[in-house]
């Protein structure tokens, strides 16, 4: 127990800044961040040290995150979610920003790992290559490849779509 408790204290700010660059939210963070320490204390027996703890945390950390966005996908499409207002002013706008974000997000959903994940956070966890190359266990060249293979991938299945709408 003392051993987690150096862990806590040695990483938490670490933990912390990782899941406030995911959430965008200190409070969110901070609730990320708790729960991935309450996740790391239930699998500390399963932790074999081979890699460094803090990147063991983040990695418990994203999956808690992504975790986290499907329950609120899924949440989005219950019976009780609410309903677009369209009284709202200004609303078309933010109408339209957001289902071409769902474009995106379909296509990006469809894409095979590691690419899919690679791509997510990057541009959404603002994660530099070496923090994303040392989640998976790889360099970071291999992380910028698979980034832009990735953004390529769907740049092309997006164009595709355009100009089957046209």
């Amino acid at each position: 127990m003392k051993d987690f408790e150096a862990m806590f204290t040695r990483y938490f700010g670490r933990v912390y800044r990782f899941t406030l660059r995911l959430t965008g939210s200190e409070d969110a963070a901070e609730e990320l961040t708790q729960q991935t320490f309450f996740n790391a204390l239930k699998g500390i027996d399963g932790f074999e040290g081979r890699s460094d703890p803090v990147t063991w945390l983040c990695s418990i950390a994203k999956h808690e995150f992504l975790s986290g966005k499907r329950r609120d996908r899924e949440d989005l499409y219950a019976p009780d979610a609410p309903v677009f207002d369209s009284s709202v002013p200004g609303i078309d706008t933010g109408f339209a920003r957001s289902q071409e974000a769902l474009r995106l997000h379909r296509h990006l959903h469809a894409m095979d790992e590691p690419y899919r994940e690679v791509f997510m956070l990057r541009v959404f966890g603002e994660l530099k290559y070496d923090q994303i190359a040392a989640l998976f266990g790889k360099s970071a060249s291999w992380a910028r490849v698979t980034y832009y293979r990735a953004k390529l991938q769907l740049q092309e299945e997006m164009e595709a779509e355009d100009g089957k709408q046209k």
